[in-house]
């Protein structure tokens, strides 16, 4: 009997030591090859794999690392876990590439799960290429009878080096966008008219036009273009108030 459990319990160890080796193992070669677990959505079938890191850039004028995460919203490299598994070394051939216009979207194990969806955008915000609606990932904050998405405008393309850096600092700082429905056009959350499109839910509608989602600034001694952000940053947040609870009573 002793013998018995002597081996059960050498056996269970050995079972751990083994796991905990192929665990090792593999998230060696995961930060070998530059790849993190995730998976592709494509012809409404999950894929699983690993994808090729991205969302960060190196600045030109140093070595210093600085988060990209329109990077995210471009095509993405991914390979199906069984072909990863079974090859020694990856090579970039490996992988598929994929665009926004290939797959119905994917999921990023990062530091935490990120879920992107292919959706139809274009950037109102700024005069640029980015007026041009096309296919883009976007990744998507909440979902709900109005959908939450969050959009990072890329940096300038040419110009001078500390332009260029400039905007991708600004650039990493992203915006918020809804859609009403599965087929509704994404727009800005500062520019949500609540009247016009809540208003088949008339107790959100009647609370924003008393002022119940409130939140007014309280620095009165903001001025220029510092009142200006407040003042987004407040139109914004009482919207958002806004959607969440239109989201959890008129569903």
């Amino acid at each position: 009997m002793k013998k018995l459990l002597y081996c059960t319990m050498l056996s269970a160890l050995l079972s751990i030591h083994v796991q905990l080796n192929a665990q090792q193992t593999l998230e060696e070669k995961m930060e070998k090859e530059y790849v993190v677990k995730g998976s592709i959505i494509k012809g409404g079938k999950e894929i699983e794999g690993y994808i090729m890191k991205t969302g960060t850039e190196t600045l030109m004028s140093s070595t210093e690392t600085v988060p990209a995460p329109w990077e995210f919203q471009n095509d993405i490299r991914f390979i199906e876990k069984t072909a990863f598994d079974a090859l020694a070394k990856v090579k970039l051939k490996d992988f598929d590439k994929y665009g926004a216009d290939e797959i119905e979207g994917y999921k990023y194990q990062g530091d935490s799960l990120m879920t992107f969806e292919s959706v139809k955008y274009a950037d109102m915000s700024a005069v640029g290429t980015g007026m041009i609606a096309k296919k883009m990932f976007m990744q998507k904050f909440s979902e709900g009878k109005i959908s939450l998405y969050l959009h990072y405008a890329p940096p300038a393309a040419m110009g001078e080096v500390s332009s260029i850096e400039q905007s991708m600092r600004e650039g990493a700082v992203g915006s918020l966008v809804y859609k009403v429905g599965k087929d509704g056009k994404l727009k800005l959350v500062t520019n949500l008219n609540v009247k016009k499109e809540l208003a088949d839910c008339p107790t959100v509608v009647e609370r924003f036009e008393k002022g119940g989602y409130g939140m007014e600034s309280d620095k009165e001694e903001a001025s220029g273009l510092a009142k200006l952000a407040d003042q987004t940053l407040n139109r914004d947040a009482i919207r958002l108030a806004a959607i969440f609870e239109y989201n959890t009573i008129c569903k």
